[in-house]
């Protein structure tokens, strides 16, 4: 039993040791007013990451997530979201590398929207290599389909392509 914990355990460290794993995410705050009566509509996000490189082209993740949105007493809605992840990079120039993100997210509303979203997709992104372990990451956009439960929104789906700023993320990742 002692063999098989320690090989188990060099094993770990191994791989652990070769391992190209990041860490990482974004944050996201925005506090808007329809005119100067109205109350304030403010929006939070907190989207850690964490990642393993398994190839210089492939790499493997997820991002779990939490949002906030509320506009004075009239509404609250809060969000938690699952989002697994293949990212593959198609093109690099120079510190510059192009990718595209395939998976899969699960989200669930609370508060003053109860229900749920599935979707599965492609995301375009860039990764700018700051230094051998930062980058900075943008990714905007979304190709593929959605589904919300019935409680949400009534139980609608979705199917397309969406490219705009609008979606627009930034985040700071860590290489280990």
């Amino acid at each position: 039993m002692k063999k098989l914990f320690l090989m188990a355990a060099f094993v770990v460290a191994s791989v652990a040791a070769s391992a190209q794993i990041y860490v990482g995410g974004s944050l996201g705050f925005e506090s808007s007013k329809e005119n100067k009566d109205a109350d304030a509509l403010t929006s939070f996000s907190i989207l850690p990451e964490v990642g393993y490189n398994l190839s210089d082209n492939l790499a493997v993740g997820i991002q779990l997530g939490y949002a906030s949105q509320e506009q004075g007493d009239e509404y609250t809605v809060s969000a938690f979201s699952v989002a697994p992840y293949a990212r593959y990079t198609f093109a690099k120039s120079g510190a510059a590398s192009f990718f595209v993100d395939g998976g899969i997210i699960f989200t669930a509303y609370g508060s003053d929207a109860e229900g749920s979203n599935f979707g599965v997709g492609l995301r375009p992104g860039v990764k700018f290599a700051v230094s051998d372990k930062v980058d900075v990451v943008a990714k905007t956009g979304f190709l593929g389909y959605s589904k919300n439960s019935e409680k949400f929104n009534g139980g609608g789906s979705a199917f397309g392509l969406s490219i705009d700023n609008t979606d627009l993320t930034l985040g700071i990742l860590f290489n280990f």
